[in-house]
């Protein structure tokens, strides 16, 4: 009965210790939030982000951008803004080693995006064209005028309301879903997921559709002297192409 307190005394200790080990491996992490508003002219957005998601907002009329970040980190906090704003070009940066930040921005409606995330998603609305990769993240587009080049390694695409094409999305582990607002220039691939195209009816399109493994249901003519191209392909997943 008196080895008790001393087990208990040295399982006591065990537990701040390994408490203390963990703080100091940096695997205790804490966070932190905050706003900007960016008295600088802005034109058009880059990601060079490392780990943590990216949300960008255009809305119409506005004439502010506004950027709000989320920071979660180990060891020592990280000062000092993570943006900057390069001849009109606003670049979101990560911010260092074991750090990740994740922005939600608000802009005027139409400025164009381009850069990419290692590890994170990526979601737009009201932008212009679109030039983005992600390594390990999702792409979610919605009401983009302009062209748009996206590529996720492991993550879905999706894509609404898309105008003015044309459009690129490529898959590597995940689905592409696409609606087009207005008939335009398509080509979806993915390796690993399936391919699903809404296009306006009021478009002719020549439409190529290939699976090596995976169903397919092309609900839109193939009209050898279309105005527009629909480029589809699966390794491994089914194409469905339907009209709206």
């Amino acid at each position: 009965m008196r080895a008790r307190p001393m087990r208990l005394l040295t399982a006591v200790v065990t537990a701040g210790i390994a408490v203390g080990g963990l703080s100091a491996c940096g695997l205790t992490r804490e966070n932190f939030e905050d706003d900007t508003t960016l008295s600088q002219k802005v034109t058009s957005v880059r990601l060079a982000t490392g780990s943590g998601g990216v949300v960008l907002r255009g809305k119409e009329g506005a004439t502010e951008v506004k950027v709000h970040r989320y920071v979660e980190y180990g060891g020592d906090r990280p000062e000092g803004a993570t943006h900057r704003v390069e001849n009109g070009v606003l670049v979101l940066d990560d911010c260092g080693k074991d750090c990740s930040v994740a922005y939600t921005v608000e802009l005027p409606a139409g400025l164009p995006v381009t850069g990419g995330t290692s590890s994170g998603a990526v979601k737009l609305a009201g932008t212009g064209a679109v030039k983005v990769t992600t390594d390990s993240g999702a792409i979610d587009l919605f009401d983009v005028k302009g062209a748009v080049d996206v590529q996720a390694d492991s993550g879905a695409i999706t894509g609404r309301g898309l105008k003015g094409g044309p459009v690129e999305a490529r898959a590597d582990s995940g689905a592409v879903t696409l609606t087009l607002a207005s008939p335009q220039d398509v080509r979806a691939e993915a390796d690993s997921g399936a391919v699903t195209l809404t296009t306006p009816s009021s478009g002719r399109y020549r439409v190529t559709a290939e699976t090596d493994s995976g169903g397919k249901d092309i609900a839109v003519s193939d009209d050898p002297s279309g105005t527009h191209r629909l480029r589809l392909r699966t390794d491994s997943g089914a194409i469905k192409v339907k009209s709206s």
